[in-house]
């Protein structure tokens, strides 16, 4: 599965960062996959307006872990961020919908104009490509979304965590009580949520056009169904990870994210962390554990390089 094969070559990496380029000069030399976009692939890829890698369904896992490498070395010039992006219907409605074309309280997005004006999501992207009215409201959107304050994600997490108390089964420990490596209602089998992530269909590395990784979401614009946060609670909250643990987002499907984290959670911060961990995304635990309490949660996530979530 592909997030096994980026965990093997990241989490377990002690200096993955610095060694990208040996990753890169010791993979395997494959001559690249030629195959024709789907159309699913060519609006996504206009919607998201920036330079892509494209690997179509079936690809080696190996080739997109090495792409994304490739443009995670090259981002180094701050000129872009890259994301894989697992592209599929649900993925391509929800950023369409979430791309608001005002900023006021009577805002529409672009799927709510469509269903306005009796239009389909392809009659905005004839032929793959994006019409040039539709373009214009895509882009007063993401420079709307990064002028934005996102200073709240800390504040916001905390209302995550009170909503969400009740849930935490048999939690009442202090932070200097929990000794998460010997936790013995710690059982690692119940809790496998690494095994959601399998590649679905065509894969685009996106190399987003933004300086920091919370403005991914201003092209990606996810969330806001079911229990996922928000479009701009999940900017907030990235902004706050970021800044505390380096966590970057690098992976974005249908219904899951991932993070690579530079600074992993520590001794001091695992409890609170494993609070947000949960608050922020109830269904990765609740699928995958059963009589979950924070103790086994914490011994699964604690000093994790890779962040994963997952909503039904």
């Amino acid at each position: 599965m592909l997030i096994d094969k980026i965990i093997e070559r990241i989490e377990n990496e002690k200096n993955c960062i610095e060694n990208i380029p040996n990753e890169i000069g010791n993979a395997k030399k494959e001559t690249p996959i030629v195959q024709e976009m789907s159309k699913q692939a060519k609006i996504m890829k206009s919607f998201l307006n920036c330079d892509c890698k494209y690997y179509p369904l079936n690809s080696e896992d190996n080739d997109i872990i090495c792409g994304y490498l490739e443009s995670l070395q090259r981002s180094k010039d701050g000129s872009f961020i890259p994301i894989i992006v697992d592209i599929s219907d649900n993925l391509l409605d929800a950023v369409i919908m979430n791309a608001v074309i005002d900023s006021d309280d009577d805002s529409e997005s672009i799927m709510d104009l469509g269903i306005r004006e009796n239009k389909k999501r392809d009659e905005f992207f004839k032929n793959g490509m994006i019409d040039f009215e539709t373009s214009e409201v895509i882009e007063r959107y993401r420079k709307n979304m990064i002028s934005k304050n996102f200073s709240a994600g800390k504040e916001l997490l905390d209302e995550m965590i009170e909503n969400n108390r009740e849930y935490f089964g048999g939690y009442e420990l202090e932070k200097d009580e929990l000794e998460v490596e010997d936790d013995p209602t710690a059982d690692m089998d119940d809790l496998d949520f690494e095994e959601e992530m399998e590649k679905q269909g065509e894969i685009l590395i996106a190399e987003i056009p933004v300086e920091n990784p919370w403005e991914i979401f201003a092209y990606i614009p996810f969330g806001g169904w079911n229990d996922c946060p928000g479009n701009e609670d999940i900017m907030s909250i990235s902004k706050y990870w970021f800044e505390k643990y380096g966590a970057i987002p690098f992976a974005i499907s249908n219904n899951t994210l991932e993070y690579i984290v530079k600074n992993p959670v520590d001794d001091e911060n695992k409890i609170r962390f494993t609070e947000e961990f949960y608050a922020f995304c109830p269904d990765s635990v609740d699928k995958y554990m059963e009589n979950f309490n924070i103790d086994k949660l914490a011994k699964k996530i604690y000093g994790k390089k890779i962040w994963h979530f997952c909503w039904n």
